[in-house]
């Protein structure tokens, strides 16, 4: 009786699921243009760093590292390869065929995860989420991820199911990722005490920096700001992660609070690639929940500001129904 309820609830939840989605396109495109600006704003010689005065040679040892494009073309300037590189991020970051683009985007992101010399934590999260792409955009039909999305035949092919879990393979992994980092925040001394941004504030080299440099030490300086910016840093990513695992409107909030949290990262510390790559990996877990709720925003900002006139929105229900009498909730 359970295993039925459960595949009945599986098979309306495939039904639901919108395979298109600007959402998640916009996702991509914030993973794609934070990777393209490392290889803009990121010198050749940075990227590989130098052992002497030989150039470093890449390491292509194991299966993944030999189907990077470093390592396939390994004979090839790599400056050419870079701007190589970028030119298919700008393409992902398009969204034209998002069905196909995503296995470029997973290559690329494997490409820079497993060749380059510097990496910032985002190089490895773009590779698992784009890998997840892949899955999840295998029933999006459209030219443009921008487009509106339309009813297909395929809605109840192997396709659509292929999408939905892959779907939930970002929205797990994400999920995960911020979880992890609150929970290994805890047993150190300076999170749990409240002062571990007053210490990476004034780090040497991977400190405060820019305009607000001086802004963000004063800040930190205070006891109360310094409690509230490293507590609040791991309740915020508690939230990110319990939110992202919920229905509608919770996992738009999950997105609002991972792009101010990755703001004021990048506002004090400068890593803007990381930030971002985070930031779109979150907008594409959250994407159905964005999707659903987007047009109910829309029209609560038209009539604040007078230009229709009060009643029910014309946005879309949620994406599960409310009535939960007859089925096994498992997604959202």
């Amino acid at each position: 009786m359970l295993t039925k309820k459960i595949a009945t609830s599986m098979e309306r939840a495939l039904r639901r699921f919108p395979a298109e989605s600007r959402a998640l396109g916009a996702g991509r495109t914030t993973i794609a243009l934070a990777q393209a600006s490392i290889m803009i704003f990121t010198p050749s010689s940075y990227l590989f760093v130098p052992v002497g005065a030989d150039e470093i040679k890449i390491d292509c040892s194991t299966s993944a590292q030999a189907i990077s494009l470093y390592c396939l073309a390994d004979s090839t300037d790599r400056q050419f390869l870079n701007l190589l590189v970028l030119a298919f991020l700008l393409i992902v970051a398009s969204g034209i065929l998002p069905r196909y683009t995503t296995v470029l985007h997973f290559w690329t992101s494997l490409s820079i995860g497993q060749s380059i010399s510097l990496p910032d934590g985002g190089d490895a999260v773009a590779q698992v989420v784009t890998f997840f792409l892949v899955l999840a955009c295998a029933n999006d039909r459209r030219t443009w991820h921008w487009q509106k999305s339309e009813n297909h035949e395929g809605k109840g092919s192997v396709w659509q199911g292929i999408a939905w879990a892959g779907w939930w393979g970002v929205r797990l992994q994400v999920a995960y990722i911020y979880l992890n980092s609150a929970l290994a925040k805890l047993p150190v001394d300076q999170w749990a005490e409240g002062s571990a941004t007053y210490y990476v504030a004034r780090m040497e080299n991977f400190g405060a920096g820019g305009l607000f440099a001086d802004l963000f030490r004063w800040a930190t300086s205070v006891t109360l700001i310094a409690l509230l910016s490293a507590w609040g840093t791991i309740l915020g990513e508690s939230l990110i992660a319990f939110l992202l695992l919920r229905r509608g409107s919770r996992q738009a909030i999950a997105a609002a609070i991972s792009t101010c949290l990755h703001l004021l990262i990048i506002l004090q510390l400068g890593i803007v690639s990381f930030g971002f790559v985070m930031v779109g990996a979150v907008i594409c877990a959250a994407s159905r929940g964005i999707d659903a709720h987007t047009p109910r925003v829309k029209d609560a900002l038209a009539r604040a500001r007078g230009s229709i006139p009060g009643g029910p929105t014309s946005a879309p229900a949620d994406p599960e129904p409310a009535d939960r009498t007859d089925a096994v909730k498992i997604g959202a």
